[in-house]
């Protein structure tokens, strides 16, 4: 009962992650298929709110600029509305959003939009990218900014950022850093900027 709501990507990579959501058993939809339309979801959701058909359902949303206006107050709320009613029948929905180009003063990514999306939902994190250990490989962290619950403060991530790797390959290469790698990382990384200076 997951549903990948990728309405965000080119044809490549809606063909890439439909491989993967055949391999692992999730259902993907995108703009245009069978009719479907991004627009039509939170009618889709509140039917399934009636029909009682929330539970244990996760849908992914990517991205939620394409479901809602980000930038208007009222809308957003509306929106949001919908998805806390599906929360409270048992479903889960996890959502994408873009950050500002400018990162805060603190050097991390800042969420783009009203304060309605991050308020109303039970979590949020913001995702910054940088340099791996090595030049092909990146480091992504995640820095919770909303905790409802007993959520990590924290999660990093390393993948491959070699050329010719396939997308399934690249996901392949994703793992998980623990923090005393994180830290580990971070030093190596200094140590080659430090070098190159």
């Amino acid at each position: 009962s997951v549903y990948y709501v990728n309405v965000d990507d080119s044809a490549q990579g809606l063909a890439d992650k439909l491989a993967i959501a055949d391999e692992y058993g999730f259902h993907m939809l995108s703009e245009g298929y069978n009719d479907f339309k991004a627009s039509a979801l939170p009618e889709v959701i509140s039917g399934m709110i009636t029909n009682d058909q929330a539970k244990g359902v996760i849908v992914i949303l990517d991205t939620i600029k394409k479901f809602t206006n980000l930038m208007d107050k009222t809308k957003a709320s509306q929106f949001t509305k919908v998805i806390r009613q599906f929360v409270m029948k048992g479903g889960t929905v996890i959502g994408m959003a873009h950050t500002n180009k400018k990162l805060g003063s603190d050097g991390k990514p800042v969420y783009g939009g009203t304060s309605d999306l991050v308020d109303d939902f039970d979590c949020a994190y913001t995702i910054g990218a940088g340099l791996g250990s090595n030049a092909n490989e990146k480091v992504v962290v995640f820095d919770n900014i909303k905790r409802r619950g007993n959520n990590l403060t924290r999660a990093t991530y390393r993948y491959s950022t070699e050329s010719g790797l396939s997308y399934a390959e690249l996901l392949a290469t994703v793992v998980r850093l623990e923090d005393q790698q994180l830290a580990s990382s971070a030093r190596e990384t200094q140590k080659a900027s430090d070098a190159m200076v």
